[in-house]
């Protein structure tokens, strides 16, 4: 089994998340069956969302870079960052760290297309929406994106900068407005693209219809590192 590592701290509590993600998907009877994982968590790491949007001069690069080269000191031979606007980042860390870089956004798109999905809501950070990450992976594949109207950008935005990130109680309801307001734009999936909208989903206030971009990371990472439990080779809700 391969030795994954970790970019971190991006923010912490999604980081948090997804460790418990790559316990609860392993197909492991024993701590000994288990993934080795190595990790390092730096918070510090400038905001991803300002730079890609020019509010910021601070590039999050060279510390996502150092951090891999580390990991790869000390065994990595995979990496996987539980933040979905670093991705924007996927092209050039590879090539600084020397190692690969599981690549949720182009997995999501796959998941999708294998299943016929022809239309996904996403729900993600303005640095991601605006970058077009998802939307040029999604139309590779034939599949249309559908973004939230400005408004409902704007509150999901505060739900992971005022809640998630500030450490309190995500607002559900906002959450399920933004949603709805896909739905009416005709997704057929919603995407939780941003790695703390994750949290949503695990207090249970997500529903059906949705495909968490956390959750495909996680499983790809430990199907390439470990064993996945069946139950989670079908992940949209």
């Amino acid at each position: 089994m391969k030795k994954l590592g970790i970019i971190g701290g991006l923010g912490p509590m999604a980081t948090a998340h997804f460790l418990r993600l790559l316990t609860q998907m392993s197909d492991a009877e024993t701590d000994q069956e288990h993934m080795e994982i190595c990790m390092i968590s730096n918070p510090a790491t400038p905001d991803r969302t300002k730079f890609i949007l020019g509010e910021s001069a601070c590039s999050p690069l060279p510390q996502m870079a150092e951090a891999g080269k580390k990991l790869k000191g000390l065994g990595a031979e995979l990496l996987a960052i539980p933040c979905i606007t670093a991705h924007y980042f996927h092209g050039e860390l590879e090539e600084r760290t020397g190692l690969r870089i599981l690549n949720a956004v182009e997995e999501t798109a796959r998941y999708l297309q294998e299943r016929g999905i022809q239309s996904a809501g996403i729900m993600a950070t303005d640095g991601t929406i605006k970058s077009g990450l998802f939307q040029r992976a999604l139309a590779r594949r034939g599949i249309e994106s559908v973004i939230p109207d400005e408004g409902y950008q704007r509150k999901l935005m505060d739900i992971i900068y005022l809640d998630i990130k500030a450490g309190k109680t995500p607002d559900g309801g906002g959450f399920a407005d933004v949603a709805a307001n896909l739905r009416d734009g005709g997704a057929q999936v919603i995407l939780p693209a941003c790695t703390e909208l994750s949290l949503i989903k695990r207090e249970c206030l997500a529903g059906a219809g949705y495909l968490d971009v956390m959750e495909v990371l996680a499983a790809m990472a430990v199907e390439e590192c470990g064993r996945l439990r069946p139950e989670y080779r079908e992940l949209i809700t």
